[in-house]
Parts: structure tokens; sequence; C-alpha cells
């Protein structure tokens, strides 16, 4: 989010804590009190819609790296074992289908890497009990684990991607809609005029204002010529 968009946000918390402080002195008036409840639903989806513009996907992204190396690193070793087990019985189109390097699997796009590393599984699979003193079962279990786990993680930091951008679609939407009521509370706080509770608006109306007025960089170089 843009440091304005935090701001507003940050202004929409203020705000609420100021209507619950001086909730006895709004609640009088009726037309006031039907803006705040309009703010009132509103206030929390914004929250929400903030809280997930900030998602963060490094975190699954290096979940998935972590597993992508895993299953490449055991596969390619057991691969490897198993296509000199495939050379030595005579089998050179499962010998050639077997050899697979780390450096290459770690390669592939994640669609094709994790057909590939199926592939591989299966392969030795159907090799049999024979295969065992290269490749034991317990090692396939394994390894088909690190597959899976590997599947599953593949697509979070996608869906973590897709997620945010909502949220980040949805905030603009939000934020006119909350302009529009405070266009309104803005021009009935004169209701309260000279109470603490309507200089504690404005105080916190102000925040959203001040930083939505940047100075331009002609404008700064003008100051500093002063």
């Amino acid at each position: 989010m843009k440091k304005t968009d935090e701001d507003f946000v940050s202004t929409v918390g203020v705000l609420e804590s100021v209507f619950t402080k001086y909730e006895s002195v709004w609640s009088t008036n009726p037309i006031f009190s039907a803006k705040i409840v309009q703010f009132r639903a509103l206030s929390p989806l914004i929250m929400q819609t903030a809280a997930g513009a900030k998602i963060i996907t490094r975190g699954a992204s290096d979940d998935k790296t972590d597993a992508a190396f895993a299953a490449c690193d055991l596969a390619a070793d057991l691969a490897r074992r198993a296509s000199i087990y495939a050379l030595e019985n005579i089998n050179l189109e499962t010998h050639d289908q077997l050899r697979a390097s780390r450096g290459m699997l770690s390669q592939m796009p994640d669609k094709d890497l994790s057909a590939r590393l199926h592939d591989l599984y299966n392969r030795m699979v159907a090799l049999g009990e024979p295969l065992a003193p290269y490749v034991t079962p317990e090692e396939l279990e394994k390894l088909q684990k690190l597959i899976d786990a590997y599947d599953k993680i593949t697509s979070r930091p996608r869906e973590l991607i897709i997620e945010r951008r909502i949220f980040n679609q949805t905030f603009p939407e939000q934020r006119n809609e909350m302009r529009k009521i405070y266009y309104k509370l803005d021009s009935l706080i004169s209701f309260f005029k000279g109470t603490e509770f309507e200089q504690a608006y404005r105080n916190a109306r102000r925040i959203v204002r001040s930083s939505a007025r940047k100075p331009k960089k002609k404008d700064e170089e003008k100051e500093k010529t002063k």
C-alpha cells in the first residue's frame, strides 16, 4: 500500500477511538448518529482489506524453494542408482530415462518439475523388488513424501499473490465510499461546535489531510531559495 493509503487507514482507526470516547456526546444527535452507523459498517472492512493488502509472499516462496531442493536432491540420488541397476540388467531405455541431475531438475518450471519427479518415482517403483539393493522401499517412500510436499506448496505463493491483488483492487472502492461519509461528517460536525468532541474529530481528520498534501519538488526548491 502507498503511504497515503496507510495514513488513510490510520485515520479510520483514530476516528473510531474518538467516536467511542465521545459516544455520549454525538449519540444525542440522530442525524450525526446515522452517519456513525455508516462509518462503523465500513471501517472494519477497510481494516480487513488493509491487512490483506500487506500479505507477504516471500516466506511462501522460500518454502517452495526448500521443498523443491529436498525433492530434487533425493530424486537425483535415487534415480542415478536406479539407472545403474537398469544398465546392469540390459535395460538401456530405462537407464536413459532415469538419468537426472540436480542441476537439470532445479532449472525446470514448477509444473514440469512436478511431472518429472513423479515420472522418476514411478519408473523406480515399476522396477519392483529387485531394485531394493540399489534403492530401498524406505527411500522411495521418503521421496514420495517429498514430492507430495512440493506439490502441495507449489501453488501457495501464487495463491497469496492473487489474494493480495484482490485486496488491492478492493481498497480504492472502499476508500471512496469512506470519503463520502467523511464529507458528510465534516459538514455535520458543526452540531458540536466548541466541544472537545469537535476538536478531537478535526484533529483526527488532519492526519490524512496533511499526509495528502506533500509539497512538490518545485515547491521545496522555492522554499530553499527563500
